[in-house]
């Protein structure tokens, strides 16, 4: 009978990459203590995904971190299933004044760490990691959703991945701190990014000037209205 267990290499890991400061500051973190990192960036039609590629391609370049590998772009078109949803459409997007919660995208974790795995098993890699703080309260970002993904994965691909979520229970001001040697300029958390500038109007860009406040530094982030 054929074995279809995957060992993976040791020290290999893939990192979620959106190119947004939470996931940047992790890549780079992860790269200086591990020997070899794969960003993964992966694309579902979402509007905002061309500036996110850019700038995420500009941060690697500028961290010039050599256990970085070439960035992988995948993809999971989601146009058909949510074809009226406001991260396609662009249509009602939530508002600087938006409770953080408004950001929900159904499904969104399940999507990318699905595609993820068998990504990772083709590549034998053992570990994924995702940028998840302290204020996502969403049904996918619980630890029993990824025990019980991390048990299918194994099930269904032989691999045993583990999903790693460094950045839980940690605020935006935390990681930010924890990047102030990096180039955050090269972020991007913008709902309407254009030309790779923060709109600064909306849910997204009102956390991030929150972020910045609260650890103290300067905000080096373009936005087209600067926030008050």
């Amino acid at each position: 009978m054929r074995d279809y267990r995957i060992t993976p290499v040791p020290g290999r890991v893939a990192v979620l990459a959106s190119g947004g400061l939470d996931s940047s500051v992790m890549l780079a973190r992860i790269a200086r203590r591990r020997p070899e990192v794969i960003p993964v960036y992966i694309r579902t039609g979402l509007m905002w995904e061309k500036d996110e590629i850019a700038v995420l391609r500009r941060f690697i370049q500028a961290v010039g971190i050599k256990s970085i590998q070439p960035l992988a772009v995948l993809n999971v078109p989601m146009d058909d299933v949510a074809a009226d949803h406001w991260s396609i459409t662009g249509k009602r997007i939530p508002g600087y004044k938006a409770a953080l919660a408004s950001n929900y995208i159904p499904g969104r974790n399940l999507t990318l760490l699905s595609k993820a795995a068998v990504f990772c098993a083709r590549n034998r890699i053992g570990e994924v990691a995702l940028a998840l703080l302290e204020a996502n309260p969403f049904p996918d970002a619980r630890p029993v959703f990824f025990n019980a993904l991390s048990r299918a994965v194994d099930l269904g691909v032989g691999l045993r991945l583990k999903i790693a979520t460094p950045w839980v229970g940690k605020s935006k001001a935390e990681v930010i701190a924890l990047g102030r040697d990096l180039p955050l300029q090269l972020t991007v958390s913008c709902i309407r990014p254009r030309a790779e500038q923060h709109c600064g109007r909306c849910t997204k860009c009102a956390e991030r000037v929150a972020g910045f406040r609260a650890a103290g530094a300067a905000d080096p982030t373009r936005y087209r209205i600067r926030p008050r």
